[in-house]
């Protein structure tokens, strides 16, 4: 990190990029909002609207690499698509005396072979091979809910937006009981099954807004977007009954498990490593008093 400079400082330095890269941009990727947009084929403006509205898929990025760089203080590199053309992007993050904002930098890649063939392509077919691509690094590759790096990119963007809504917002943080057990039992492949059945049943027991990541091991963080602690406590009580009743076939072993769980709703807090603390003392809580059970 460079030392303190302001905002119009930092816009005078970027032009001397602008003849390297295609699109230049500052933003602040909490808020998503843009403050800066430069691009060859456009002059230089504050772009109204969120930060992802310039790859048209009416979403979040679900690898925001520019979130990451401003967490982590370091440079990240990922590709893109808007639906005309493919980009390079690297994020890095910068101090100005407005606060911390994030510079990316955008490289025309389409006339390259990062994907091939894409002449045959349709426009959703080539978002289809970009998001796959961008979707091995924030999903775990065992049980293919998100991973660790999607809840530092993601968790503190549905924080501020439940505080700025004015909406309730929930998370929950479980593990399977015993789980040594099962993989000195049944072995560490059958454990892995183990993982994968349980992931599954917590994605197919949440809503639309909510999302499911593997935070370590056996433990896993849900977020339930809109939820209070009541909801969240019963979303919580179904999964752990669902799992309770269900039965893991692996090879000739019919495999049965519990899980614990403790539920958090947050109350103004705005880091997330804080939220996770509390959650998981409830969780902690849970084991300690028997397992199988909800506190919160």
């Amino acid at each position: 990190m460079g030392k303190t400079l302001n905002l119009e400082d930092l816009i005078e330095k970027i032009d001397f990029f602008t003849n390297i890269y295609d699109a230049i941009r500052i933003v602040e990727p909490i808020k998503k909002k843009v403050y800066y947009f430069f691009s060859k084929d456009r002059e230089s403006f504050e772009e109204e609207g969120s930060c992802y509205d310039f790859w048209n898929q009416n979403k979040m990025c679900s690898n925001c690499v520019s979130m990451r760089a401003y967490s982590k203080d370091e440079t990240f590199i990922k590709i893109e698509y808007n639906g005309e053309k493919i980009y390079i992007i690297t994020a890095t993050a910068i101090v100005t005396d407005t606060g911390k904002v994030v510079v990316e930098f955008l490289k025309d890649a389409t006339d390259t072979s990062i994907i091939e063939d894409i002449d045959s392509l349709n426009s959703t077919e080539i978002y289809s091979k970009i998001n796959s691509l961008n979707e091995l690094i924030v999903k775990d590759a065992l049980t293919n809910v998100y991973n660790r790096r999607f809840i530092e990119d993601r968790l503190p963007v549905d924080i501020l937006k439940s505080t700025s809504d004015n909406l309730p917002m929930s998370i929950i943080m479980c593990d399977i009981d015993f789980f040594k057990k099962v993989n000195d039992t049944y072995g560490h492949l059958a454990g892995d099954e183990v993982l994968k059945q349980f992931a599954s049943i917590l994605q197919q027991s949440i809503r639309k807004n909510d999302w499911v990541a593997r935070y370590g091991g056996e433990e896993f963080l849900v977020v339930l977007n809109g939820a209070d602690k009541d909801k969240a406590v019963e979303i919580a009580e179904r999964i752990r009954k669902k799992v309770e009743e269900a039965v893991i076939e692996y090879n000739d072993f019919n495999i049965k498990i519990t899980s614990s769980f403790g539920v958090y709703e947050v109350s103004g807090e705005n880091n997330y490593i804080d939220i996770i603390e509390k959650a998981d003392k409830n969780l902690y809580t849970a084991k300690n008093t028997g397992r199988n059970k909800v506190v919160a």
